[in-house]
């Protein structure tokens, strides 16, 4: 297996997919098929499910002669990717090791910005890739990531909980505790850039805004976030990049406040 990103705008978004994973879990599988390169992931308390796919036309280079499965450590692929200067391209390779991945990243005509090669060891994770039917949510909308990200994170200064409320008319989200108080925020459907819900239904539920502040981790790797709300199943956070790549979030409601 063997990729490269020359476009430095995507090797900025490449590394920012993989900084933060190491929030969620130690370890991960990569899959690398012929079509895409894919990542399937399950956090420690079993509440959050992530997935990462990029198809192979997303690269400079792109070469896999059969399906191959890498498992490495997350903190260490996390430490490996946050030395890369802006300005350097990247590699990653398995050709001729048995049982490393090699990085490499390299700029163009500087004289300042050297040149620097890892080699990760890969783990054995004996892990299932868990098959997510498609839902269609009774509510769903699209907003800017930067606001959805600040509002979660203000929402966080007074409680444990995200209360979200979707009607015909807009969508409240709450958050309340008996040291801080309640926050109530209120956007009406002609503020989104996407709203749909289903005529004359109220869709409402609860999730932990901890996990949440983690997933808006990744704001600035797309511009929009697809979030879809159920009553009934785990909402759907959807950051869609360029050329069909696209990273996807599905946590699970809480049932009290006392959960997670």
């Amino acid at each position: 297996m063997r990729l490269e990103i020359s476009n430095l705008q995507k090797a900025d978004i490449f590394v920012q997919c993989f900084q933060h994973m190491k929030t969620f879990v130690d370890s991960i599988n990569i899959v690398f098929k012929e079509e895409q390169m894919y990542v399937q992931c399950m956090d420690h308390s079993m509440v959050l499910i992530m997935e990462l796919s990029i198809p192979s036309l997303w690269f400079d280079v792109y070469q896999v002669e059969q399906d191959i499965t890498i498992g490495v450590s997350s903190h260490v692929l996390s430490k490996v990717i946050s030395i890369r200067d802006k300005s350097q391209t990247i590699t990653w390779n398995t050709e001729n090791l048995s049982d490393k991945l090699s990085i490499k990243f390299h700029a163009e005509n500087s004289k300042l910005v050297f040149d620097k090669e890892f080699e990760i060891p890969l783990i054995d994770l004996e892990t299932e890739l868990l098959s997510i039917p498609a839902t269609e949510y009774p509510a769903e909308f699209t907003l800017p990531c930067s606001v959805f990200a600040n509002m979660i994170n203000q929402l966080k200064q007074f409680g444990e909980t995200l209360h979200i409320e979707c009607t015909e008319e807009h969508i409240q989200m709450i958050s309340d505790s008996p040291e801080f108080g309640k926050m109530n925020t209120h956007m009406p459907i002609d503020d989104l850039e996407e709203y749909a819900i289903n005529e004359g239904q109220t869709v409402d539920n609860g999730f932990a805004l901890r996990y949440l502040s983690n997933v808006c981790l990744y704001q600035k790797i797309s511009k929009s976030l697809f979030i879809g709300v159920s009553g009934d199943f785990p909402m759907k956070l959807q950051f869609q990049m360029d050329e069909n790549a696209q990273l996807v979030f599905y946590l699970a409601p809480k049932i009290n406040d006392d959960e997670l």
